[in-house]
């Protein structure tokens, strides 16, 4: 059975459009949902989770790095979580060995489902 274009394509990578720029190819990166649907999220280091602990609207992936390969561990709504939560935040990250967290703003429970069933299986 042959592989679809769906199926050869990378759940996750980086922008494409970005890759020559210095200041810019780390900080963006894009999942593709089980839609087919791409999100392009913004990329916050593990020692920036004060930031991400304080995003009000959007789907957070919780990101391991193995070499090159990063490794989706964890995805939630972020008004699911208590504002400010840093310290859970911080939590999370080291059970799971988080190393970035991917922020899509402004994301609805559409997105994070539809995220959710391709970086989670």
């Amino acid at each position: 059975m042959g592989q679809t274009l769906e199926d050869s394509a990378p759940r996750g990578q980086a922008l494409l459009s970005l890759a020559e720029t210095d200041s810019l190819r780390s900080r963006f990166f894009s999942w593709r949902g089980a839609s087919g649907r791409r999100y392009v999220c913004s990329v916050f280091q593990s020692g920036e989770d004060s930031f991400v602990a304080d995003v009000t609207n959007g789907v957070v992936i919780g990101v391991a790095r193995e070499g090159a390969a990063t490794r989706p561990v964890c995805v939630f709504l972020a008004q699911e979580r208590s504002y400010g939560d840093r310290r859970g935040l911080r939590e999370i990250a080291r059970e799971l060995g988080v190393a970035e967290w991917h922020v899509h703003f402004c994301a609805d429970a559409a997105s994070l489902r539809d995220l959710s069933a391709s970086l989670l299986n």
